[in-house]
Parts: structure tokens; sequence; C-alpha cells
């Protein structure tokens, strides 16, 4: 008869240790698919970044080209290399080079 309360006892704590098992299991797989969760809403973040920042470039080339295209007459009509030299050529005759370009009050980067 002791046996038999000594099972009866033992199957308990092993229902009792398996629930508690399959407790921690579940917190295991919900905090598992949180972290995959997270690294998914990460690189979604990263990739927007990266597209903001590219998009952004590429605007600010865009502009920039039709800034220079618009103050070289008939720009359509020279090659990239030749508009390239006009451009060497215009810079190169600043005094100082790049370093010698002063703006004015109203143009100056205010970050």
């Amino acid at each position: 008869m002791n046996d038999e309360k000594e099972l009866i006892r033992t199957e308990a704590e092993i229902e009792k240790v398996l629930a508690e098992r399959n407790k921690v299991q579940a917190e295991l797989d919900r905090l598992t698919k949180k972290e995959t969760q997270g690294e998914h809403k990460l690189a979604t973040m990263q990739n927007r970044h990266k597209e903001q920042k590219r998009r952004s470039r590429n605007h600010r080339l865009i502009e920039r080209g039709a800034i220079l295209e618009s103050l070289i007459p008939n720009a359509e009509s020279y090659t990239n290399e030749q508009i390239k030299h006009i451009i060497k050529i215009a810079f190169g005759n600043l005094p100082g080079g790049l370093q010698g370009i002063h703006f004015p009050e109203s143009l100056r980067d205010n970050s």
C-alpha cells in the first residue's frame, strides 16, 4: 500500500513538473517569437533608413545637376566629359581653389 501511495505521489510530481515544463516552453516560444519580430522590425527600419538616404542623395544629385545645367549655355549639346572639363576650369580659377569660396551670410549653412 505504501508503494501505491508513493507511486501516486511520484506521478503527481511528474505531472506537476511536466505542467511547469510546458509553461516554461510556452513562455520561451512567446519570447522567441517576440525576439524574431523585433529583429524583423529592426531590419525593416534599417532598410527604410537606407532607402531614405538613397532617395535624398539622388534628389540632391538631380537638383545640383539641374542647377549646373541651367548655368551652362546649351549644356545638353556637351558630353559629360566636356561638362566635367568646364567645371574643372571654373573651379580651378578660384583663388585658393574651393577653399577660396566665401558665401554671403544668406547662403551660409546654419546647422
